[in-house]
Parts: structure tokens; C-alpha cells; sequence
């Protein structure tokens, strides 16, 4: 078997790589090559012309390639990397920018994206902020005036989940745009889209996941809301206790059928075709490319498929279903009957619109620009508002 490569160098001069070890000194038996890496680099230049930005970029790329011997079966598998790092450009590099407009553009939408979400962010902390120091007085008040714990619901009413998803949302879009911009402005040596990508792909996730909030008026879909919250915990438990079966089918077909099945080679692609066995995918031809080797382990991988299939497709599942729908039927029946009230509830009734727009709720404000200020900023006037509920005489230091 002749190995080698061979190139021409700029003088015409044939080189081949087995020569070249060989008068280098190196001495290398092919026949027993277990694992051997090529590591090379390459400048190219990024005109870019079709692109939305017309500056040349110059880049390297560091250019691995790994030769994988170590099975001996006469087949060596090839694994090719190649890392892309921006270069500054030397020499000529006069060109016509005839997207200023285009680009000026850009970076005001980064820019503007980056205040709305910086103020959406200091705005919900500061109503978590203001929610939990209204829980600290409610908590005294009920030890003060009725001897007694508030519940664990109730303290959950003062943390409002929605507003935690749109910081983390909003932290994910800002540094997903800070990064935009400055790879839009070649402050980054290497290429930094995949990080950008990231951000700015869970940002937007939650975004739209933050829209189910304003569904929730909605009568129609604020069912399918309360049904998710309310099955939530029983999904969580439920799913635990699934992932442990889970688990020990994928170790025992990992052990077991490894050495003679490929879906089954290592413990990702033995999940990622369990989990598609549960969605019905492929199901005939993970039963055919298992080997005839072994007529036990043949046999045993039938009972091992059929068995996770079975519980899965026709248990577990169902049984999930079934969580769901009880939740369901909760909800439906709490829409007729009427919601469970928590202490915290019990305790505030439930006032109509006209007695919450009458006044009575009302504090004592300013119109004036330094008392918005104040309001929106400062937490003395928190403190002040704040006092009213937790009783002049009472020696509570909150803030």
C-alpha cells in the first residue's frame, strides 16, 4: 500500500510527505499508526461582495485534520476542524462604503434595543424589589395582628414568575445585541456569531414566551394556562420517576447491545433512539440492523424493544396524558365552583372594580417631575407608602 502526499512547491519542485519524514528523521510505521494529527493554516481574504458590509476581511483559519486508527479494521476515519480567526488587513485597502445609511442604521436599532430592554429590566427588579418588601410587612402584620404564619401560597403570591422570564429575557437580548454590534464594528478578532446566535435565540424564546401572559386575560386561553401551572408540580414528579426508567433501559441497552448494534454504540446515540422509539420514529429499521452474531442477544434485543416501546408508548405516556387532563377538569370545575383562596387571599376578599377605583387604595401623591423622580427611583418614598401598612408604632426595619 503506497501512503504519502504530494504537492508541488512554488519552484516547480515536487515534495511527498513520506520522503519529507523520512529525511526530517522522523520514523513513523504506518502499519501500526494508531492516531496521527495534521494541523496547517490558511490566510484568505473575505471580499464580501454580495454582503450587506463592503470591507475586505482577512481571515485565518487553523486547519486540523485527525486520523483515527485505533480500531486496526482497515478503516481510518478522518475528523476535519477548521477555526476561523479575523486578521487586520495589511496593504491596499481603499474601498467604496456605499452603505454608511445602512449601517448607521443598524447600530441605532442595536442601540435602541438595548435601552428598551435596559429599562424593561431595572423596571420588573424594581417591582420584585417593591413585591418582596411588601411581603416582609405582610408577614409581620399577620405575626402582629393574627398570631400566625403567612403560607407558603401566599408568600408565592408577591413573586411574579413573568417578571423574573422577561430579566432573564431581557439580559439574554442585551448582551446578544452588544455582541452584534461589535462584531458589526470588527472589534472582535475571531468569529463570535455562534455566541451571538445564542443569546439573541433563547431572548427571543422567551419573548414569545412572555407573550401567554396578555393571552391570560383571556378567558378561553387562560384556561390552558392555569391547566400548565396547575399540573406543573404533578408533570415534575411524574417525569422523574419516568426518567429513572428511562435511564435503566438506556444503561442495559448501552451494555448489551453496544458491541452489536450502531443505534446503540455509545450512551447519546442510545438516548436520542430510545427517545425516538417513544415518537414512533425509525422503529422498523432499529429492529433490522441489529446483528444475527449472537442468536441470544438477537433474541434479547426483541424482548428489550418490544418491553420499552410497550411501557412507554402505552403506559407512561397515557399516563401523562391523564395528568394533564386531570388538571384540566380541576380548572374547569374551579371556573364553575370557584378558585381556592389562599390565607393572603381570604384576608384582601375580593373587591370589585368600582371599590378599587373609588379611592380607597389611593395614596397621597405630587404631580410635580421630582416626585416622579422620587417614585421611580428613590425608596423613601417606599418607605413612606410602605409605613401606612405596616402601622406607625411598629419598630420595623425593612429597608
Amino acid at each position: 500500500m503506497k501512503l504519502g502526499i504530494n504537492f508541488t512547491l512554488p519552484n516547480g519542485q515536487l515534495l511527498k510527505s513520506k520522503h519529507y519524514i523520512k529525511d526530517s528523521g522522523m520514523e513513523i510505521n504506518f502499519a501500526a499508526l494508531v492516531r496521527a494529527k495534521l494541523m496547517f493554516s490558511l490566510k484568505t481574504i473575505n471580499f464580501r461582495a454580495a454582503g450587506p458590509i463592503t470591507p475586505p476581511e482577512c481571515v485565518r483559519f487553523d486547519v486540523e485534520i485527525i486520523f483515527d486508527n485505533e480500531d486496526h479494521d482497515g478503516q481510518m476515519s478522518l475528523v476535519l476542524e477548521a477555526e476561523p480567526y479575523k486578521l487586520v488587513c495589511n496593504g491596499d485597502k481603499n474601498y467604496i462604503t456605499d452603505n454608511k445609511i445602512d449601517q448607521i442604521l443598524r447600530s441605532i436599532l442595536n442601540i435602541l434595543v438595548i435601552l428598551i430592554c435596559s429599562a424593561s429590566l431595572m423596571l420588573c427588579s424594581r417591582a420584585i424589589y417593591r413585591a418582596q418588601l411588601l411581603k416582609e410587612l405582610t408577614v409581620q402584620f399577620f405575626r402582629r395582628a393574627y398570631n400566625k404564619e403567612l403560607s407558603w401560597d401566599g408568600r408565592l403570591e408577591f413573586l411574579n414568575i413573568w417578571y423574573i422570564m422577561i430579566i432573564v429575557n431581557d439580559l439574554l437580548i442585551i448582551m446578544g445585541s452588544a455582541i452584534k454590534e461589535q462584531i458589526e464594528r470588527n472589534q472582535f478578532t475571531n468569529d463570535q456569531w455562534n455566541v451571538c446566535s445564542l443569546f439573541l435565540g433563547l431572548g427571543n424564546l422567551l419573548v414569545w414566551f412572555g407573550v401567554l401572559r396578555y393571552l391570560g386575560f383571556f378567558k378561553t386561553y387562560n384556561v390552558v394556562i392555569l391547566t400548565l401551572k396547575k399540573a406543573a408540580p404533578k408533570i415534575f414528579r411524574f417525569s422523574f420517576c419516568a426518567l429513572l426508567l428511562y435511564a435503566g433501559f438506556m444503561f442495559c441497552g448501552w451494555l448489551i447491545l453496544g458491541p452489536y448494534h450502531m443505534k446503540f454504540r455509545s450512551l447519546a446515540t442510545t438516548s436520542e433512539c430510545l427517545f425516538s422509539l417513544i415518537n414512533g420514529d425509525d422503529m422498523f429499521a432499529t429492529f433490522s440492523i441489529m446483528s444475527k452474531k449472537s442468536p441470544m442477544l438477537w433474541w434479547f434485543s426483541r424482548v428489550y424493544l418490544y418491553s420499552f416501546i410497550s411501557l412507554y408508548i402505552y403506559v407512561v405516556l397515557s399516563l401523562f396524558i391523564s395528568v394533564i387532563m386531570d388538571a384540566y377538569d380541576t380548572i374547569k370545575q374551579y371556573y364553575s365552583e370557584g378558585f381556592p383562596k389562599s390565607d393572603l387571599q381570604t384576608f384582601i376578599g375580593e373587591p370589585c372594580i368600582e371599590e378599587v377605583s373609588s379611592g380607597l387604595y389611593r395614596t397621597q401623591s405630587s404631580s410635580s417631575l421630582n416626585a416622579m423622580m422620587n417614585s421611580l427611583f428613590c425608596c423613601n418614598f417606599y418607605r413612606s407608602a410602605y409605613s401606612k401598612i405596616g402601622g406607625g408604632g411598629s419598630n420595623l426595619n425593612i429597608l
